[in-house]
This record gives C-alpha cells, structure tokens and sequence, in this order.
C-alpha cells in the first residue's frame, strides 16, 4: 500500500507536470502499475475512507427501540447489526478468504487418483495444523 504522501505527490505530478506515468514512478520510486492506478482512479482514498467510516456511526437518539434486524432493544441505529454488515463486507473481499470459516472442501480440481491421495492428507492437516518453520513446540 502507498503511503498518503506519495499518493498526493503522484496526483500532483500528474496534474502539474507534463511527465509521463512511467517518468513519475520513476522519479517517486513506485511500480508504473501504482501511478496508473492513481492516475485512474482506481486506487481509493484510504484516508477519506476511514474519516467517513469514523464519522458513520451516528449517536442514538430517544428511547431504545426494537431493531427491525435483530429484534434486539436498541438505541436506534443498531451498531450489532451495522457491525456485522461491516464484517460481512469485509469477509467478501477477495483478501479476506482465509477469514472466512474454514469449508472441507478442497478448491482444487485434481484428477480423481490425486483426489483420493490427497484428500488423507488435507484432513490431517487440517486436524493438526503444524507448526511453522522455526517455530519451537512445547
């Protein structure tokens, strides 16, 4: 991830120079891949996200309630079901795969004679993780 400074400086350089991308990411000391990614937009504003995501949370106002998710006697809005949509968004992305509860099936398309040889030793690992390389075990 690209520190906020040199995000800006990137926007910047794009903006006021006549540089080309390739010339930016070598003057910054970035990929090409990263200036263009900001250069397109692609690349969010991480920032500007978690200022939003801090200022989301909005104070309860009157009684306390039933939450229409939950049935649960809130302060309207509900923060446990806002907390779990965020979670359940973050267990969508892409990177977040290994967080998610762990399935028996493989995700591997093996040929049925590997399947059958490998299946034994997914189960077992899976029972009894081992530890990591350099790891001392008590």
């Amino acid at each position: 991830m690209l520190a906020t400074a040199l995000v800006v400086e990137i926007q910047r350089l794009l903006n006021e120079t006549d540089l080309s991308q390739r010339k930016i990411a070598q003057v910054i000391g970035v990929s090409r891949g990263s200036v263009a990614s900001v250069a397109s937009g692609r690349r969010p504003d991480y920032d500007a996200l978690r200022a939003q995501s801090a200022t989301d949370w909005e104070e309860p106002i009157g009684p306390p309630e039933r939450c229409p998710t939950c049935g649960g006697m809130v302060y309207v809005p509900c923060r446990l079901c806002r907390a779990r949509a965020e979670q359940r968004k973050v267990l969508r992305h892409p990177t977040a795969r290994g967080l998610e509860s762990d399935r028996d099936e493989l995700s591997l398309q093996l040929r049925p004679e590997h399947r059958i040889r490998y299946e034994p030793i997914h189960a077992r690992r899976r029972d009894n993780p081992e530890p990591a390389e350099g790891v001392a075990v008590r």
